[in-house]
This record gives C-alpha cells, structure tokens and sequence, in this order.
C-alpha cells in the first residue's frame, strides 16, 4: 500500500489489513496486534514525522505464508530519521522511580506486540520491519 499520510488513509489501510488477514487465515490475535502497530506507526507518523496530515507517503507492505499466524510488516516514511527501537531501548533504561517522561508508550507498544523487528535508515525516511503473531 502507498498512501498517503492522513487519517482516512490510515482508515482504509486497516480494511485492506483485514482483508489480507482473511486471505491468509491470519488468527484475530495477530490481526488485532497489526492493526494496533500500523495505527499507532501511521498517526505518530502523520503527527510527528510530517507534523500533521499531509500527502506525503506512508508505504505499507504485508507478508505471510498461507496458514501461518505470523505476518511481516514492513513500514516506511519520508520523514526526518527517526529509529524507534533505539529511542525505546532508551526510554526503557530511563528510571521508573522518578517518572519516565511521558510519550513513549506507543512506541514501546508496538515493540512489545512484534516477535522481532529491524529499522533501517533511507533517503529520505525510514523502514521498520515488525514480526507480529
């Protein structure tokens, strides 16, 4: 999918994800933690790497064998670099004593529902590779 970043976008990605889920008999665990990854990727995207809804692309790519519950997605932008598996390994080694920060939480969500994941820079933007099952 090449959409671009706005809400709606976001809206119809879901129902193409659904969709694809249904095709690949993809278990309704592993759909409800894609749909939570790619909706809080996209709106931190639209929010915080474009600074709002824009037409500037949002690049979402499905993979998954027939009758496996475990699919591969790869999510890109054009926004500044930004890698979210070294912001949340930093977020997560910050005190809990004295209070994190607060934000963060989506990002470490979306870490937490992914059985593996790997970004990588590009010109311009960012790709991020989840496995999710």
């Amino acid at each position: 999918m090449n959409l671009p970043a706005r809400l709606p976008s976001v809206m119809h990605a879901l129902e193409t994800i659904s969709q694809f889920a249904r095709l690949r008999n993809i278990g309704g665990a592993t759909l409800a933690r894609l749909n939570v990854a790619v909706e809080e990727l996209a709106t931190n995207t639209i929010k915080y790497g474009y600074g709002g809804e824009c037409d500037r692309p949002i690049r979402i790519a499905l993979a998954a064998p027939r009758d496996a519950d475990m699919v591969e997605l790869t999510y890109e932008d054009e926004a500044a670099p930004f890698d979210p598996l070294d912001w949340h390994a930093r977020w997560q080694a910050r005190p809990i004593a004295g209070g994190r920060e607060p934000g963060g939480r989506g990002i470490a969500l979306v870490v937490g529902l992914s059985r593996g994941a790997a970004y990588s820079p590009l010109a311009p933007g960012n790709r991020l590779r989840l496995r999710i099952g």
